[in-house]
């Protein structure tokens, strides 16, 4: 606990004691004192502070108290009476700050373990001393050192601080402030790679902005100007500070990202050709741009541009030009998800095009790199599944058969999953209406039989697998006898399985007649459905759209009603 000076109660922060005493809180530990003994030396002889910091072995509250307790004593003593001393261990208590003391430093920690626990307190904590080394400057003393150094340990604790938009923000003030110091002259304080590269990250991090990818593009532009305009020659961008930006328009839901991720690939090539090595674009940066295309809601175009993009890549790493652009798997998965959400009535050709491509390419070099994994297979399958081709079904199950071949031969990355076998039976569920009663019959064999060979993987079918097979009833199967049969089953199976959500109930009431509905609910309503039966769906899968009322023509003849009506 801390004692109060004033009133010698005691209070377990150091802000201010039961009577709200504002002062600092003394602590007689002999321990304690002999680390403050040690740390001040150090700051003498400009030992750096993390040393002390890892090495204190001081509890953590003592070892917070200790430093609120340095940084009011900083903080209060008035400008320009600074000694050597505190001026010495200000940028220490600094580091200290930004190391995020309330949280263990062990070597298996990384950012996200450390920060955001009490970031935005840390952050504060540096704004307050790196204001006062400003101050104390400003007043003459020279033993008042703030330089690039410290003024990137606070944009980097705001960067990590938990405050997204707000920490990016106060981040790019920071170094707008840096940039006009050093162009007024100061020198020590001229912003390098590291500031702009820690601002950049600072807006990746800002979800809660919705223009985050746009002011991390603009702060990029604004970099490259100042390098090339000679204004700060130590911003010249690099692959990392392209990469981010990328990220940034990757993972954003903007119409333009697609657009203006190319724009940011074309800075990179138009830098490099100019000389500068470090912006050399790479497989990972034309990747995220394939990412970016890829979420596009102009899915028609997307799918081209992929196209066009993947040829561009291939052609320049056969011609030499650029080796790193040889694609890889992520670069092919890019390309066929893209086809995929295109739902052109090519798509399923141009991404299995695309996979045969893969597949030759690993028969020739059998690099494990280049090998089809299960993705690569599953967005080829729903390609397949999403045409309005008679043959969709067939071609669906004939990547499957591949994959399953690969499967066996020992290779491990291309398993199939539930995702695999569910995704050929959407394609037979999904036939073509105006297909023959052959081709429908035939559809639902290969869903039957594609159904009864998950279990040789080990598989469990999931709501989505029992809602496919219901919708082949529905589609595939004349009303009658084998209808009933197979919707029975499977309805049943669903239920053992805990697979009923609203998905296989809707399906259900397509394949099913009322009475046969009525006879499987067992007087069961959507709201009351057991919770074995509900066990294994998602909670958001749960009454998301409402069920179809069943209801005949009271003027149904009776002979077509006793089919109808059979249970």
């Amino acid at each position: 606990s801390f004692q109060c000076s004033p009133c010698n109660s005691f209070a377990i922060s150091t802000n201010n004691c039961t009577k709200n005493h504002c002062t600092i809180f003394t602590i007689s530990n002999m321990k304690y004192n002999c680390f403050l003994t040690l740390l001040r030396s150090a700051c003498l002889l400009q030992i750096p502070l993390a040393s002390c910091y890892i090495t204190s072995g001081l509890p953590g509250h003592k070892h917070r108290a200790w430093l609120k307790q340095m940084t009011v004593e900083v903080c209060d003593t008035a400008p320009g009476e600074l000694t050597q001393e505190m001026c010495n261990k200000t940028p220490q208590l600094l580091s200290a700050w930004a190391q995020n003391p309330y949280v263990p430093h062990n070597k298996g920690k990384t950012d996200a373990d450390i920060f955001p626990h009490h970031g935005k307190e840390c952050a504060i904590f540096c704004e307050k001393l790196l204001k006062r080394l400003v101050d104390e400057k400003r007043a003459g003393n020279q033993n008042a050192i703030a330089n690039t150094q410290t003024y990137n340990a606070l944009i980097d604790v705001w960067s990590r601080s938990g405050e997204r938009g707000g920490a990016a923000q106060r981040a790019e003030e920071i170094v707008v402030g840096m940039q006009d110091a050093y162009s007024s002259g100061q020198e020590d304080v001229q912003p390098d790679l590291g500031s702009f590269r820690l601002v950049l990250k600072a807006w990746d991090k800002a979800k809660d902005e919705q223009h985050a990818p746009h002011r991390a593009q603009m702060l990029l532009e604004w970099m490259v100007g100042l390098y090339e305009s000679g204004q700060n020659t130590n911003v010249a961008p690099d692959a990392d500070c392209f990469d981010i930006v990328l990220n940034s328009w990757a993972n954003s839901n903007h119409e333009d990202a697609p657009q203006k991720a190319e724009k940011v690939i074309m800075c990179m090539d138009r830098l490099y050709n100019n000389g500068n090595e470090h912006a050399k674009p790479t497989r990972e940066n034309f990747n995220k741009l394939l990412t970016a295309w890829s979420k596009s809601k102009q899915p028609w175009t997307a799918a081209r541009r992929v196209q066009d993009i993947l040829n561009h890549m291939i052609l320049h790493s056969k011609r030499g030009d650029n080796i790193d652009l040889t694609p890889n798997i992520a670069t092919y998965s890019a390309v066929i998800a893209a086809w995929a959400k295109s739902r052109d009535d090519d798509c399923g050709r141009r991404a299995e095009a695309i996979l045969k491509q893969v597949e030759q390419q690993y028969r020739v070099t059998r690099d494990e790199e280049l090998c089809p994994d299960t993705i690569m297979f599953n967005l080829v399958i729903d390609a397949h599944a999403k045409t309005s081709s008679s043959k969709a079904h067939q071609k669906a199950r004939n990547v499957l058969d591949r994959q399953l071949h690969l499967y066996k031969e020992g290779n491990k990355k291309c398993k199939p999953d539930v995702y695999s076998f569910t995704s050929v039976l959407s394609s037979c569920a999904s036939l073509n209406g105006s297909a023959s009663r052959q081709e429908k019959l035939h559809a639902f064999e290969v869903a039957v039989s594609t159904f009864s060979e998950m279990s040789r993987f080990n598989l469990a079918p999931n709501h989505v697998t029992y809602g496919m097979m219901l919708k082949a009833c529905s589609r595939l199967l004349p009303m009658g006898k084998e209808r009933r049969k197979f919707t029975r089953e499977y309805f049943r199976k669903a239920c053992e399985d805990g697979c009923v959500g609203d998905m296989v109930l809707n399906r259900l009431e397509d394949a099913a007649s009322h009475v046969q509905y009525k006879g499987l609910m067992k007087e069961v309503t959507r709201n009351t459905l057991p919770s074995e039966w509900t066990c294994k769906v998602p909670e958001k899968e749960m009454h998301t759209r409402k069920g179809k009322t069943h209801s005949y023509k009271k003027n149904t003849k009776v002979k077509n009603m006793k089919n109808v009506l059979r249970p």
